[in-house]
């Protein structure tokens, strides 16, 4: 067994890593709040300027899908801003060749601002990470090997108006390493 291979689990999270890295500096705008003098209502966020908007700086990340609700009371803006890295599809061509992953990147951002333009945190997002990976198409650990982005990227953002929630996407394609395949010892020789 090959003990010190890459795998597509290692793949996931190391794109989540990188990902939240990338967009650690973005601050989003999310609503007005309702008391700006009590700021301490809205755990991770904070004020900017004292104009009584609440802001958020980063993006998190998840695996595959966002987390359920547990109750109903539940309020699902609090995964906002978030990203999902979704390993779609594998395919490799022959013994000797490496997998072929897909992966895509779904990212989603909650502004209530009546300019209607929360695309522009979105698209944001989307142009550093497809910056990251066309300007150094390696990503792993220190001291592992890494995995190796291909040049062919997409993105695109959602065709309707669903305000006050803005969502978009990126399909990026890895080189995964694979296990040799082995040759059956039957003992005829």
């Amino acid at each position: 067994m090959q003990n010190d291979l890459m795998t597509v689990d290692d793949l996931q999270k190391a794109l989540i890593n990188e990902i939240e890295d990338i967009l650690k500096d973005v601050t989003t705008i999310r609503e007005e709040v309702e008391d700006p003098e009590n700021p301490t209502q809205y755990k991770n966020y904070h004020l900017k300027y004292g104009d009584g908007t609440r802001n958020k700086k980063g993006f998190t990340g998840y695996a595959q899908f966002l987390p359920k609700l547990e109750n109903d009371d539940d309020d699902p803006d609090q995964f906002f801003p978030y990203f999902i890295v979704r390993i779609d599809r594998g395919k490799t061509e022959d013994d000797d060749s490496l997998w072929t992953v897909t992966t895509d990147i779904l990212i989603g951002v909650h502004d209530a601002d009546t300019k209607n333009d929360g695309h522009l945190y979105v698209m944001n997002a989307i142009n550093r990470i497809v910056t990251r990976f066309a300007q150094e198409a390696t990503l792993g650990y220190a001291g592992r090997k890494a995995f190796r982005c291909h040049s062919d990227m997409e993105w695109a953002l959602q065709d309707e108006d669903t305000w006050p929630y803005f969502f978009g996407g990126v399909e990026l394609k890895f080189d995964v390493p694979k296990p040799m395949r082995k040759e059956p010892n039957y003992g005829y020789w």
